[in-house]
Formats: structure tokens, sequence, C-alpha cells
């Protein structure tokens, strides 16, 4: 018997409930346990799962526990019988040798304890019938099912057996049952427009589903599915599937507290294909395709929630379904795009027009290479400007942004706010002081920018010392909003002022390597902040050549005779 199995029959012989499971109910049973090994001297603390209390049961060696319901410090091994460690929150195990403890998930025990209580009040159940019960409700398509529908389940399932080689569905054919891999390995084959052949693209195992993408949306198999080693199956058919396990197990809202939701920071997941997404999408959306959906699954945080969209709705349950056997959080939106009665975008053609020197102009176009945009950047000549150009700039200045070809948008502020906008990327914190808070410190930055011009523009000595003695003390308050910050301004997430100092700091980064500009070590906060801006690509791909050129050309243009270029020997 290895380690697990001894483990489990431990709990079956000394602590209730598992003395009312067999052997094999327990292993059905086992995503409700975690099993832990505590080394001696170590602290090892466990979040409970959910609202109610949780268990802990010793099964090798003795443990020291705080935070605890009960007057115990020690417990040994099976010394407490039927009696567990309760908690609530959280727990802390210690120990002077080591110990083996299992944690018990006891909101699934007692759904578990549920289904073994309508077997044995059935008149024709019998052990293999528990343990179907208990192996369904282990499996991710039926993990959150109500308990009678995992019961009636179990009863329409038909068993098949496979062999090795065996073709269990094929791509392209017609749907009509859904399948649960009970023992056996299979591998899942698809075939695309552009591929010569297929491919094999996923390996399922025991307690792996499939089939349900087709049941939902209608359409035809987008995979095969062939076995690689002798099996079994669970059948059930496309009415049963949709009766027990499609309609339950998704949860959909309306389009109105879908919109509630997405503008209090939860993300959508666009599921249509791109051509479609193109047409019109909600800003902020996400596209990932429905048969590219499983490849993305790692990349989705458990403890998040998602709302899913398609046209009508079809595709998007399917989705949603998927995403929920895999402990995503997902919500159908009802009725899909067709049924959203709020704003939506289309892919549009965008141009920045703007001068390689101009750091608002950059802004806009670190923003469209950070979300992945596509674009053109038209750089003029501020000498030899076209004749188009004061028709769509009223204050004959850059940035602006040509939307179609002909919609013009102007003001840096505004360019930035509609890139975020339609960007499938949060460039701005859900929270609304926090996301009010960035806003006023991009105004902040502006003025910061300015002052840097003013210096570089100033006739003498005093009018420099004076621009540069307010700017250093606005570093200074810069910095102290830093203090609890970092690595950017909104800690990872990479916002609207972020693309806001990138040319600030460019700019300062160049003119302090050449004078006494600022000491960074008495800036920390904001040394460090910069630096890592200065590392992304999206800041380093942002203008057409040589910073250092353009940002020397920009001095003599502007400083002129000035004090600070005749300081820097610019000439």
């Amino acid at each position: 018997m290895n380690r697990k199995n001894r483990i489990l029959a431990f709990l079956a012989n000394h602590y209730d409930p598992f003395t009312r499971f067999t052997f094999d109910m327990l292993k059905g049973a086992g995503d409700a346990l975690r099993i832990f090994d505590v080394k001696a001297g170590e602290t090892f603390s466990i979040r409970s799962s959910g609202a109610q209390n949780d268990s802990i049961f010793v099964i090798e060696g003795s443990a020291y526990f705080s935070n605890i319901e009960r007057d115990m410090q020690v417990v040994a091994a099976g010394q407490i019988g039927s009696q567990p460690i309760l908690f609530t929150d959280k727990i802390d195990i210690t120990t002077d040798t080591s110990a083996t403890v299992c944690h018990v998930d006891t909101a699934l025990i007692d759904e578990y304890l549920s289904l073994k209580d309508i077997s044995d009040s059935s008149s024709n159940s019998d052990t293999d019938s528990i343990e179907r019960l208990m192996f369904l409700k282990s499996t991710r398509a039926f993990h959150d099912l109500p308990v009678n529908a995992v019961e009636e389940a179990a009863k329409r399932c038909e068993q098949i057996t496979v062999a090795k080689d065996d073709l269990i569905i094929k791509q392209d054919t017609r749907a009509d049952a859904f399948y649960i891999l009970l023992e056996g390995q299979a591998e899942v084959w698809r075939e695309e427009l552009e591929d010569d052949e297929p491919q094999m693209v996923a390996l399922l195992g025991q307690g792996d589903t499939f089939g349900e993408e087709a049941l939902i949306t209608g359409g035809a198999r987008n995979a095969s599915i062939k076995m690689i080693s002798d099996g079994s199956l669970l059948k059930l058919s496309k009415e049963d599937f949709d009766q027990l396990v499609s309609g339950p197990g998704l949860r959909a809202v309306s389009p109105e507290v879908a919109k509630i939701m997405a503008d209090n920071g939860v993300e959508i997941i666009d599921v249509r294909f791109e051509e479609e997404y193109e047409q019109s999408f909600i800003p902020g959306s996400v596209l990932i395709p429905l048969p590219d959906l499983r490849n993305h699954i790692a990349s989705l945080d458990k403890d998040k929630e998602y709302l899913i969209l398609c046209a009508v709705g079809l595709r998007s349950a399917a989705a949603t379904l998927i995403l929920r056997q895999q402990g995503i959080k997902a919500i159908l939106i009802e009725g899909g795009i067709k049924a959203w009665p709020f704003d939506t975008a289309k892919t549009m053609d965008l141009e920045l027009i703007m001068f390689d020197f101009c750091p608002f102009a950059q802004r806009g176009a670190i923003s469209l290479k950070h979300n992945d945009i596509a674009h053109k950047l038209t750089y003029l000549d501020p000498d030899n400007l076209p004749d188009w150009f004061e028709d769509v700039s009223p204050f004959g200045k850059v940035p602006i942004l040509r939307v179609d070809g002909k919609t013009t948008i102007f003001e840096s502020s505004v360019i930035n706010e509609l890139i975020a906008s339609i960007s499938s990327k949060e460039m701005l914190p859900a929270d609304p002081i926090e996301r009010s808070l960035c806003r006023s410190w991009i105004e902040f930055g502006s003025t910061m920018l300015g002052q840097l011009t003013g210096m570089i523009s100033a006739a003498d000595e005093a009018a420099y010392t004076d621009i540069h003695a307010s700017f250093l003390e606005n570093l200074q308050r810069l910095e102290v909003q830093m203090e609890n910050r970092g690595p950017l301004f909104a800690g990872e997430l990479f916002t609207l002022v972020d693309s806001t100092y990138a040319p600030l700091f460019m700019r300062m980064e160049y003119l302090n390597q050449r004078m006494d500009l600022y000491q960074a070590t008495d800036y920390p906060k904001v040394t460090a902040w910069a630096q890592q801006l200065r590392e992304l690509d999206s800041v380093k791909n942002s203008l057409p050549s040589s910073f250092d050129a353009i940002y020397q050309q920009f001095i003599q243009r502007r400083g002129s005779d000035g004090y600070l270029m005749n300081a820097l020997g610019v000439g």
C-alpha cells in the first residue's frame, strides 16, 4: 500500500466521519483532503477553504496548534479519536520532531456524506453506485453541481469499456454525448484550416471530461479524442447533459449587471473569433477565441471573477462551463454582444501624429505599444508642417491621434484616455479613489515636464536656479508619494501614470548625466521607478532613433543661447 493509501486507511480507521466511508469511497473524496508534512522546528500555516469550520487531523507524529477553537496545545496521531481540530480562518502548526497532518474541506465532506446518505436510502444502491457518485462529485464537471443533480447523473450515465487506439469522437461530426474519463488516458487531436495534418493538443486522464463545447453550441466536434490505453468512460446523452450539467453549472447575469461588474474591475473575456471582435467589441475586453480557451486557463486567476461574452450566448455558455470545471469563477453575460445595450467599439485605424522630440506625444506612443494596439506613427518636421496640419490641430501642437483617417483627437491626456478605453489591458486601477489619484499625479507629471522645459529655455542662471528649485521640491513630493508604492506607480500594474512619467524620467536621466540636476540617492523610490520604466520595451521603442540625439537637438532648438545650453556645452 502506497503512502497516500496508507493515510486514507488511517483516516477510515480512526476518525469520524471517515469511519462511515469505505476505503474506495474515501479515495473518491480525495479533492476534499490535503496532506502536509511539517518538518521539525518549522511553523506551517493553513487557511480554511470556506466560511464554515474546516478540520485538521494528525496522521503521523505529534504537533502543536495555535488559533484553534478548542483548549489543546499538542496533539498526537490518533489521540483525539473522533474529535477533529476545528478552525475557521487560519491555523498555525509547529512540531518538535515531525508530523503529517490532513486538512479537510468540511463543506465538501458534507456533500459527500449527503451523496452517501442518498445512496444509502435508495433501495437499489450498492458500493459501486456510491463510488460512482463520489467519483462524479470529485470531477471538475460535477464539483459545483447540487447533490441531487449528481445523483441523477450517476443513474443516467452509461459506463462503456474502451481499448487502446479506440476513436471516441471524431472532429467535424455531430455531437450527441458528453464523456467523463473513468480510467485510462486519451489524446486530443485537432486539425485547423492551415494545418497539413492533425496536431495533438492535449492529454486527458482520469476525471477529465470532453464533448461539452459542441453540445452547448450545437456545432460539430472541434477535435478528435483517441484512447492511448485501455480504459473506461462514463457517457451522458445530450438531453441528460443539458438538463443536469449545462443548465445548473452556469451562472449568468444580465448585461446591466455585467456592466456594473465590469466598471468595478471584473474582466470580460470575449470568446468569439478575431474577425467578429474587430467589428464590434466591449472596450477593455480580452479576446480569447473558444478553440484557444483551454490553452489560456493557466494564465487566469482562480481568485478573480471573469465575465464571458460571445455573439448571442451559445459559445460563452460553453466557455463558462469549461472555465468553471477548471475552478475559474466564470459568469455568462446573457444574450452576448447582440444584447449589449451599452457602447461598443470596433478595431480602429489609428495614426499618432507627433514630433520626435515631444514628450507629450511620446506618452501616446508608449501607451499604444504597451497595449499592443495596431497603429501608425507619423513624425512631422515642425519647421515644414504640411498644409493639413492646422486643420487637425486647433492649437498647432502635437500629439494628434487620427482615427480611421478622418476623426482627430488632440491633447495627450485625452488621447491616452482613449487608448485606455479601447485597450484589453487595465490602464487605471478599478478603485475610484485610486483612479482619481492617478489622474491627479498625471497632471503633476505634466507640470514637472513643463519645469524641465523651462530650465532648458531659461535665459540666465537666476531664472534657471529659480525653476530648478521648484523642480526639486516637486521631485521630493513625488518621492513621498512613492514611499509605499512600487515597482510602478500602481504596484505591478502599468498605468497611464507610468506612460506619463517615462518621457520625463528619460529626459531627467539625460540631463543628470551631463550636469547636477538632482542626486539620485536623495530620491531612491523615484529612481527605482524610473529605472523600471526605462527598461520596458514599450518605452525603449517609443522613439524612432537615438533618444540622446533627439533630445540634444531639442535642447538646441528650445534653448537657443540660454543658460543651460551653454552649461551643457551643446552647440
